[in-house]
């Protein structure tokens, strides 16, 4: 019995090793955008150039901690410059590289609010919702990726709001298309989330609340890929409650919507 035991721990050890190895403290994240293009800055001093162009090599290879330091240094020393405004949206890139994403995003918000004509704002609304979108995140994803639709909901309306505004405000942006393919599968595991509270009502025989539940995901989601197990459930529960008419109605939308679907 012992030996099962430590085999199993000595198994989990190496797992968490082998997963601690690979997220090394400067290692790039998966979901990396790069940093922001570097703009063409010809206002400062050649000291600021050179502490930027420091603190950029620093940021390009991997470096994030000594890369922040060195651009709070630029920025405390050249705090009106031009490379200034490029140096904060740089460090929300390096914090958010870290794994610091309230940092992350409060430097980010803090360039929108002072650059708010920038040429850049399109990267800053894209980091935020790779920020945001990150939440919840652990060393065990590669392992055991997370399910989103289990996750704090409001990190993941955040992350869809930051991309929305991408949308709008830049719809040529080189970012938008990575944006729009992360909306939808947001917006699919927040139906998803929605799906599964009205099954935990529905196992508990709150049909009323089931319902409500799932006609709200048909209401904010009604392009998701969990529609069809949604109409499913909702014929279910009205026909629970013996609401013939709504059950059939129910029914038979499934049918002509998703004929494939065989889980009536």
């Amino acid at each position: 019995m012992k030996s099962v035991y430590f085999n199993t721990v000595a198994s989990f050890t190496l797992v968490a090793s082998l997963a601690l190895s690979a997220c090394g403290t400067n290692q790039v994240k998966e979901d990396d955008p790069g940093p922001a293009p570097a703009i063409e800055l010809a206002t400062d001093s050649g000291e600021a150039a050179e502490l930027f162009t420091e603190a950029r090599q620093s940021l390009i290879q991997g470096k994030f901690e000594t890369a922040v330091l060195q651009y709070e240094n630029l920025e405390a020393t050249y705090p009106f410059g031009d490379h200034a405004a490029q140096a904060r949206l740089d460090v929300g890139y390096a914090y958010y590289q870290q794994g610091e994403l309230d940092n992350a995003l409060a430097t980010l918000d803090r360039y929108l609010k002072l650059y708010p004509q920038s040429e850049q704002s399109d990267y800053a609304y894209y980091l935020k919702g790779l920020a945001n979108y990150s939440r919840g995140k652990s060393l065990f994803d590669s392992l055991v990726p997370r399910k989103l639709h289990q996750l704090d909901q409001a990190w993941l309306r955040t992350a869809l709001a930051d991309f929305s505004t991408l949308e709008r405000k830049f719809p040529q942006s080189k970012y938008v298309a990575d944006a729009q393919r992360r909306s939808l599968q947001l917006k699919d595991q927040m139906a998803e989330h929605e799906l599964s509270t009205a099954r935990y009502y529905f196992g508990r025989s709150a049909m009323v609340a089931a319902i409500n539940r799932i006609n709200a995901m048909f209401e904010q989601y009604p392009e998701s890929s969990k529609n069809a197990e949604g109409l499913a459930l909702l014929a279910r529960a009205h026909r629970a409650l013996g609401n013939k008419k709504s059950a059939d109605e129910a029914t038979a939308m499934l049918r002509e919507k998703y004929p494939n679907y065989s889980k009536i």
